[in-house]
Parts: C-alpha cells; sequence; structure tokens
C-alpha cells in the first residue's frame, strides 16, 4: 500500500479490495521511515554487495554476536538501554540478575543504576520523557558491568574514529563493541539523538553498518564514516557538549572471553586488576619478521629507526593498538579508584559539579575510608551509591602511576624528543587511523577547554606507549640493524636490566596484546 498523505499521528493510504479497487483509510501512527538516499539499506541489492565485500576483508568479525543479539527498542525513546543491553548481551556479560524463568539475561527493565539521582527501583526514570544523555549512557553501562571508555567527539578526531571502527569490526577475538551516540537529522533521518551499535565496515569504501535499534523506524544500513563522524560532533541541547562514542569491552577478570580458544592455563587466577591475558589470536610477528627489516634498510640514527618503526605500522595493526591502549588504560583508571585518596589531592575536584552523586553512605570495602562526607568530596573522583566510577578520575591522577615508570628513563626522554605523537597517523592511502585509538581524554563534563589545554596528558602517555612498545619489539629491531655503532647504541639505550619490574610487567603485557614472542 502507498501512502497518500500524513497528518499529525495518522496516514492516510490507499487499501486494495478484492473487488480490484482500491480505498482510501486512515490509520493512527506510522509505519517505518524511508531512509534517505545517502543511507544504504542492509536487504537492498547493493547493502548486500557491500556486506559481502566487507565480509571478505575481515570487516565483519564483530557482526554476527551482535546479530545474534539484536534487538527492537523496547519503547520509542530507549535507544541508549536497547543499544546497552543488546552489546553487554553480546558480550555475554552475566546479569547476575533472574530476566524470566530461570534465566540470567539483560533486559531494558533489569537494567541497574547506581546514579544516586535515579530510584534504585526505577533506573530508567524519566527516559520516556527525555531520552539518556552522553555521560548517563555512560554511567548505565558502568553500573551494569561493562569496561567502557568515552569518546566525546568535540576532544577527538575521525582518524581516531576510525581506529575504534576497525577494532570493533576486524578483531577476531570479537572482544569489543562500538556504540556511537549521534544525531540523525544530521543525516537526513527524522528524530534528533540516538544511540547504536556499529556491526560492521566496509574499508574500501568507508562505510559503517548501523544496526539501528529503532527497528520499528529504520533498517540497518550502511552510512559513510564522514557523515557519521560529522552527527557525532553535534551539540546536544540537554549538556551544551558533543554527542561521541564508546568503546565498551569486559573487564580483564573475565577470562572467559579474553581466552577464547581456551589457550590459557586453567591455573591463571581471575583478579581483576591482573594484566595477565591471553596472546591475540592476531599478530605483529609475522610483520616484525619479514617487513620491518626492509622499512629501517637506510635508517642511520636512532631518531629515524623509532619515527620509520611507528609511522609505517600496517592499518590492520591499529586495532591491536587501540585495544591495548584501551586495556592499559582502563588497567590504571581501575587501580586508581582503589589508591588512598592523599594520592590524587592536586587534582580538580570532579565532584564539585555533581554532588547528587555522593553516596549517602559508603560500603565498608571502599578503601577511600571516607569518615565524613567533607572527606568524601577530597578524592578526585566520582563515588557513587555502589562504587566509583573508573572512567571519571582525572587522567593526570589516574595515569600518573604510569607516567611514573619513565620518570628517568632514557628511552621515553628521547621518544619525547623526537615528538613522536607526530606520527602515530597511519595512512592506508587515502584515509588516516590513529595508532592508539583506545587512548581517549576522557574529560570530565566539568572540565573546561582551557583545563584541557593545560593538562596535556595524552601527550605523556603518548610517550609511555611508544616506549613500551619498542622495549617489547626490541629483539625484531636489533636483527634489522646492521651498523655496529648503531647496535651498540640501541642495545645500551633499550637495556632492560635495570627497568622497574612494573615496568617489565606492562612491556609482557604489550608483547601478549601484539601477539609477539
Amino acid at each position: 500500500m502507498s501512502s497518500m498523505s500524513e497528518c499529525g499521528c495518522k496516514t492516510c493510504v490507499l487499501v486494495p479490495t478484492y473487488e480490484n479497487k482500491t480505498i482510501t483509510k486512515c490509520i493512527s501512527g506510522f509505519h517505518r521511515r524511508l531512509l534517505p538516499e545517502s543511507a544504504i539499506v542492509f536487504s537492498s541489492q547493493k547493502g548486500k554487495q557491500i556486506f559481502k565485500e566487507a565480509l571478505l576483508s575481515n570487516g565483519l568479525e564483530g557482526y554476527f554476536t551482535l546479530a545474534e543479539t539484536f534487538q527492537t527498542q523496547a519503547d520509542p525513546a530507549y535507544c541508549g538501554p536497547g543499544t546497552l543491553t543488546m552489546v553487554l548481551n553480546s558480550l555475554q556479560i552475566d546479569s547476575q540478575q533472574i530476566w524470566k524463568g530461570n534465566w540470567r539475561w539483560y533486559s531494558e527493565d533489569i537494567l541497574q543504576t547506581c546514579d544516586k539521582r535515579k530510584p534504585q527501583d526505577n533506573p530508567l526514570e524519566n527516559v520516556n520523557e527525555n531520552g539518556i544523555t552522553f555521560e548517563e549512557f555512560l554511567y548505565l553501562a558502568e553500573c551494569n558491568g561493562a569496561s567502557v571508555i568515552p569518546f566525546p567527539a568535540m576532544y577527538g578526531s575521525i582518524k581516531q574514529f576510525r581506529s575504534a571502527i576497525i577494532t570493533a569490526c576486524t578483531r577476531k577475538k570479537d572482544d569489543i563493541r562500538l556504540v556511537v551516540s549521534y544525531d540523525r537529522k544530521t543525516l537526513q533521518q527524522t528524530g534528533g539523538g540516538h544511540f547504536s551499535p556499529i556491526a560492521g565496515y566496509h574499508e574500501k569504501d568507508d562505510l559503517v553498518l548501523i544496526l539501528d535499534v529503532a527497528r520499528f523506524k529504520y533498517p540497518p544500513h550502511w552510512i559513510s564514516v564522514d557523515s557519521l563522524w560529522q552527527s557525532l560532533l553535534q551539540i546536544d541541547s540537554v549538556t551544551m557538549k558533543s554527542r561521541g562514542y564508546y568503546l565498551i569491552s569486559r573487564w580483564p577478570m573475565d577470562i572467559s572471553v579474553q581466552c577464547v580458544k581456551g589457550s590459557c592455563s586453567s591455573s591463571i587466577t581471575p583478579d581483576i586488576l591482573s594484566t595477565i591475558l591471553c596472546p591475540s589470536e592476531d599478530s605483529l610477528d609475522r610483520y616484525l619478521a619479514t617487513v620491518l627489516p626492509s622499512k629501517l634498510t637506510n635508517c642511520s640514527t636512532l631518531d629515524d629507526i623509532f619515527i620509520q618503526i611507528v609511522h609505517t605500522f600496517p592499518v590492520s595493526a591499529v586495532q591491536l593498538f587501540t585495544k591495548f591502549s584501551f586495556d592499559l588504560t582502563q588497567k590504571y583508571r581501575l587501580l586508581a579508584t582503589k589508591s588512598d585518596s592523599s594520592q590524587c589531592k592536586s587534582c580538580p575536584n570532579t565532584l564539585v559539579s555533581y554532588s547528587s552523586f555522593i553516596p549517602n553512605s559508603l560500603p565498608e570495602t571502599s578503601s577511600l575510608n571516607c569518615d565524613t562526607m567533607n572527606k568524601c568530596k577530597e578524592p578526585c573522583t566520582r563515588v557513587t551509591k555502589s562504587h566509583i566510577h573508573a572512567y571519571a578520575i582525572p587522567p593526570q591522577c589516574s595515569l600518573a602511576p604510569l607516567l611514573k615508570l619513565f620518570s628517568e628513563n632514557c628511552l621515553f626522554s628521547l621518544v619525547k624528543r623526537i615528538e613522536i605523537e607526530k606520527y602515530l597517523t597511519i595512512n592506508d592511502g587515502t584515509k588516516d587511523f590513529y595508532l592508539f585509538g583506545g587512548l581517549s581524554p576522557m574529560f570530565d563534563s566539568s572540565t573546561n577547554d582551557n583545563e584541557i589545554k593545560k593538562t596535556n596528558i595524552n601527550r605523556f602517555v603518548e610517550y609511555a606507549l611508544v616506549s613500551i612498545i619498542l622495549y617489547a619489539i626490541r629483539p625484531y629491531v636489533f636483527k634489522c640493524l646492521t651498523n655496529e655503532n648503531l647496535k651498540n647504541t640501541f642495545e645500551l639505550l633499550l637495556n632492560m636490566d635495570n627497568l622497574a619490574i612494573d615496568l617489565i610487567t606492562e612491556v609482557d603485557y604489550a608483547k601478549m596484546s601484539l601477539g609477539i614472542k
């Protein structure tokens, strides 16, 4: 049947009859919407061809587990909760509560909250009227067991967004998800802000597959990364901040996901603070052994060597470095929530603007040992009714222990001197990717642009990550060098005999993350 006109919430349509005639009938509401020409319908012939090509180029590694849990949001305003439950189920995170019968499973109505402003028995209060904001989705995801990092578009770049895309879509381990918070109007769709997961990437045409949870409105569709990025940059009128995206995974304690191939020893004890993870299915080993030597042939100084190494990593390796930077920074943020509050005295107090998140009482297991409400306001962390949000701790506080490992490190100093950040962009010939796509500034909503410019903490974290990687691949690089003086200088600079045990641990973790010996 074909639509004749729309008026309010009624649609007038032509309905065929058995007498080969038609009658006009007005029906309340709407039955789906047509996608604009800029979007390619998933089930169309072109959409199927793109799917086939993306499958053959490994751009759909994250699609199938999402497809198994693909659902329609339970309410027109539930795009955020609907997306979250779909992602949590696809990651096989246990809800630890009964859904129906004897089954534990996530659905919108069993999501829990640690947002003190929301009733514990109604965590989605007012969502029907207002939806949820970029920050509220973050709280909800973390409170329900996910390891999540937000990437506000206003502080990021499209090249970092692409790194997140290929990480969520091309990792054979299928252990991380990408959720976008975007503005529909920018994509010429009806409606305003919306949440949905990204399930595929067609690298040649730079297209992503959106599994739109508002299936009653739009079907899944392919859309260009450039267009989607523009929709992420739009300002939310409620928060006056941009929208953005999230990388979502399981915490390292969930060894079952990290060891999907059963390659880990069963004697490993799951520990939420542990850096022990299984080696990745994907590996940088072959590239380092067969391709890297030719890249370093004409290098005559250490500066040239380090720049050439970082700048010529293949695009296929970006997902390895992105997941590595995601996990490593999350580990330090989690450690920071366990640390004594005195370590954070010099950090900006993020609780000032969020007094509603200060709990009535802290659990006895809390290491903050807050005796009074005033003391609870001292740490540079956001305390909620049930736990401390790892993401909310200012980076200059949470990542300080990582940087401290390099306080007198010569390699770190050299990496800093040559301004290695200039070479962290990987290009495939037409598009740019950022090597450490899992590194987010994670700036709190109360942080202003001047503070961001002042801290510049990510620059030093980049130096630290590059230094760790250089230590990890040092045997490969050493084999590539033919100049004896250069080999001696290299060996002296990257000597690991006197490194702190914590730094050696991070180097070993980098080896496992990159799948190298």
